[in-house]
């Protein structure tokens, strides 16, 4: 487990994947909120789109951690994350609230940034082992 990494890019695995396992774990506990947040957005089967996108943030998440086809943990967080931004980080479509309208275009760039460490984790370990 990470063996044939330095210290920083393992410390890099280990907090992207936290964040992705504990993110899912609290959207776990609150899934009644979340399937009616889905439903709001017009999301279709919130009922079967929650529970993939929590097993995509768990498997992507304990990939990566543990090092172990990190690579297509990681391609399966991009997909998560790319998806649950279209669905949660709608700020094209909040006219009346700025402030809010701003604060998904900040989750957007965070994002943007977060797909950036997942895609140094594919490059660094590419899709085996």
């Amino acid at each position: 487990m990470h063996a044939d990494h330095s210290l920083i890019q393992t410390i890099a695995h280990v907090l992207v994947a936290i964040c992705f396992i504990v993110i899912g774990v609290i959207n776990f506990y609150r899934r009644a909120e979340v399937y009616e947040e889905m439903r709001g957005f017009g999301v279709a089967s919130p009922e079967i789109a929650l529970p993939i996108g929590l097993t995509s943030q768990w498997l992507g998440g304990l990939l990566v951690m543990f090092d172990y086809y990190a690579g297509v943990g990681a391609l399966i967080l991009i997909v998560f994350t790319i998806v649950a931004s279209f669905i949660f980080l709608r700020w094209w479509k909040i006219k009346d609230n700025p402030f809010r309208r701003i604060h998904l275009v900040v989750g957007i760039f965070t994002n943007f940034a977060v797909i950036a460490v997942l895609l140094l984790i594919v490059e660094q370990n590419g899709l085996t082992r």
